[in-house]
């Protein structure tokens, strides 16, 4: 069970020596308390009031500082951390960030008590910060406090630092440094990898960014976020089940993962398919993650990789499985991405290889096949992805058309037959249903599989995906277009 006391699953892996930067020296007269006939009080070695910090209490550069807590009071909201508890007996201090990347402010090594320190984007000036602060932490090192955030160089920032118990106080150090971060560090600078892997990532340098922080299906032990997260896209081979694992693959000694998965490439857009924080399977390393979600063949996912806890450096692989049929070859038409002849109504195109965006998903739903497509042997499966979660009306036309409808485009015309209804689970659902099928495809029409979507204004939206499938029988050739739409309702 995790709580604030749980802090084996942490560990500090960057101390007070961290950083070969030469320390500023403290300087007295800097420190020493201003004439005020106000009622806070500034100790030797920080502020006890934020609005005090930046005439009185400026770092400069990167190294190790002095930090005093005698005498100190507990400030008052909203310069306190909104979760998960307030930092009792602080002291603040005014920093300008040397330069661009993720710094790392850590009380490890330089005190002895239970200390709990947070960052503030200085977003008044030099007045006290307000909002929501950048990073938090109380244990992370035995009782003492790390945390790593984003910083733009020559921006301003506060530092807050106390204690877990009200009355409690401490004199000692706080080391401050920046390191540039991977590039992946963040969801619009995603790596691209492909096949099974394993492949390696390493989240001491990460920060924690502010997408794919609030998910409620990341919810576990009361936290959604995933801290020091990275970022990668991977595009699927197969149409069916996918599980992404990091079980028994931790070379640091910290395993206390999370990982989710978006559709789409980039930052997401739309809530995530999928999400796990412990993987109770695993019995070496039962803090690892393992998360599945059902994709579809030929399209590209977003995965965040990242810690339970905001101070955790996590060093290891991850591998992902695929388990369903192989991608159908064939040519895609009458996308909603910008490309077809006839563009999405209202502007609103999705992003490459989808259909219209809507107002579920900005990215716009997805329709694909895979399977054998022939009459006598017919194995083809239509998945659609990206959609609400009720039911979806799978359908196919004898003709290819690109024309708007409603807030979209309807690709299928002709001869319409109706195929089916299923119900959406995490935007997604199969026809027929995998694994079992019912009546198939090739008995219904001599074609293949489609893509595109529409929208209509609030109550429907569509998707489809056309593509060209010829296959040979012993006596005769078959060329036909299998119109394949979702009309979401």
């Amino acid at each position: 069970m995790k709580s604030r006391h749980l802090s084996l699953a942490l560990v500090c892996a960057l101390g007070a020596s961290a950083y070969a930067q030469k320390a500023e020296v403290f300087n007295p007269a800097k420190n020493a308390p201003p004439s005020h006939s106000g009622g806070y009080l500034l100790a030797a070695g920080g502020s006890d009031d934020c609005s005090n910090a930046a005439a009185s209490n400026t770092v400069v550069g990167v190294g190790t500082f002095p930090v005093s807590t005698l005498g100190a009071t507990t400030g008052a909201a909203p310069a306190q951390p909104q979760t998960p508890s307030t930092i009792k007996n602080d002291v603040w201090f005014y920093w300008v960030a040397p330069s661009s990347g993720v710094a790392n402010l850590t009380t490890c090594g330089g005190a002895t008590t239970d200390t709990k320190i947070a960052a503030w984007l200085a977003n008044n000036g030099t007045a006290c910060p307000s909002g929501t602060h950048l990073a938090y932490n109380d244990d992370s090192c035995g009782l003492q406090s790390q945390i790593t955030f984003p910083v733009t160089g020559g921006t301003g920032y506060f530092l807050q630092l106390g204690h877990y118990t009200e009355g409690s106080t401490y004199t000692g150090t706080f080391t401050l440094g920046v390191s540039t971060p991977p590039a992946n560090d963040n969801c619009s600078a995603a790596l691209a990898i492909s096949g099974s892997g394993p492949h390696a990532y390493n989240t001491t340098l990460a920060s924690t960014g502010t997408e794919g922080q609030t998910e409620a299906i990341c919810l576990f032990f009361n936290q959604t976020a995933i801290n020091k997260d990275l970022w990668f896209t991977w595009t699927a081979s197969t149409s069916g089940t996918v599980t992404i694992n990091n079980c028994a693959q931790f070379t640091s000694t910290t395993n206390d993962t999370k990982i989710a998965v978006y559709d789409g490439a980039g930052c997401p857009v739309a809530g995530a398919v999928a999400c796990n924080d412990d993987n109770a399977a695993c019995t070496t390393q039962n803090l690892s993650s393992e998360t599945t979600f059902t994709a579809v063949c030929g399209n590209t996912y977003t995965i965040q990789v990242g810690c339970y806890g905001a101070a955790a450096n996590i060093v290891g692989t991850f591998t992902i499985t695929e388990t369903g049929g192989p991608c159908v070859a064939g040519t895609a038409y009458c996308f909603g991405d910008g490309t077809a002849a006839v563009a999405c109504p209202c502007g609103n195109a999705g992003v490459a290889g989808n259909g219209c965006a809507s107002s579920i998903n900005a990215n716009g739903a997805n329709l694909n096949g895979a399977g054998n497509a022939s009459i006598s042997a017919d194995s083809l499966v239509l998945t659609g992805s990206g959609m609400p979660n009720s039911n979806a009306l799978y359908f196919q036309g004898t003709t290819q058309i690109a024309a708007a409808f409603g807030d979209g485009l309807r690709c299928a015309g002709g001869t319409i037959i109706r195929l089916g209804t299923k119900l959406n689970a995490a935007g997604t659902s199969s026809y027929p249903e995998l694994p079992r099928r019912r009546r198939p495809l090739g008995l219904r029409a001599r074609q293949r599989r489609g893509s595109g979507r529409a929208q209509l204004p609030g109550l429907v939206q569509e998707r489809r995906r056309v593509l060209h499938a010829e296959h040979v029988q012993p006596d005769e050739r078959l060329l036909g277009h299998l119109d394949a739409v979702i009309a979401q309702a």
